[in-house]
């Protein structure tokens, strides 16, 4: 958790530009999603804002964990990307994310969309959509009542579970990112409610 705004701003830019802006201002970004740490030291729009020092404080203190720093073994570059939430068409499902075959990965939790009541209506019946994004995000909710740490908004009013079996037995895949979100891109960028098991109101529990 970052204890200062200036942490705050400085994460919210850099998810931006690993998420959606990468390609837009110039940078090289690999088709698993990884932008070479010294082209964003060096980039006129982030220079002086980020070292490695801080680039790495941000990755350790994210509560999301919606960060990967590494090394990369073939070329010793120090690389880093967002784990989930991109829009851009290059970086690849497959390149950077786990495909779930079966339900067996997925023992003693629920996989959760989080939203809000003023979207109830739409969602009922159009699905869910994917918008700009390359996946619709959903969380891993533990069985045992466990904190869930990413996948959707804390403050979401409404959680829609969703039939997991009846969609890997349509062959609509499912991954996993390495920070235990789960995402689909559903069929043209749509879920279709019929997809869903249960919606609860996250405050009282109640289902709808």
């Amino acid at each position: 958790m970052y204890q200062n705004s200036n942490d705050l701003q400085l994460s919210k830019q850099l998810l931006w530009l690993l998420r959606h802006g990468a390609q837009s201002e110039g940078f090289r970004i690999q088709a698993d999603g990884f932008v070479c740490v010294a082209d964003i030291l060096q980039h006129p729009r982030f220079a002086g804002k980020y070292n490695v020092a801080k680039l790495s404080e941000l990755v350790e203190k994210d509560a999301k964990q919606r960060y990967t720093l590494r090394c990369n073994p073939a070329t010793n570059e120090l690389e880093i990307r967002a784990n989930q939430g991109h829009s851009m068409e290059v970086v690849k499902t497959e390149a950077c994310l786990a495909r779930i075959e079966s339900m067996n990965e997925l023992a003693g939790v629920a996989v959760v969309h989080g939203t809000y009541y003023k979207h109830w209506g739409a969602i009922q019946k159009e699905g869910l959509k994917r918008m700009t994004r390359n996946h619709i995000h959903f969380a891993l909710l533990p069985n045992d009542g466990a904190k869930v740490l990413s996948g959707f908004r804390s403050n979401c009013q409404l959680l829609i579970y969703l039939n997991v079996p009846q969609l890997l037995a349509d062959n609509i895949p499912l991954y996993r990112s390495s920070n235990n979100v789960i995402l689909c891109e559903g069929l043209n960028g749509v879920i279709s409610s019929k997809y869903f098991k249960n919606v609860y109101d996250k405050r009282s529990g109640k289902c709808l």
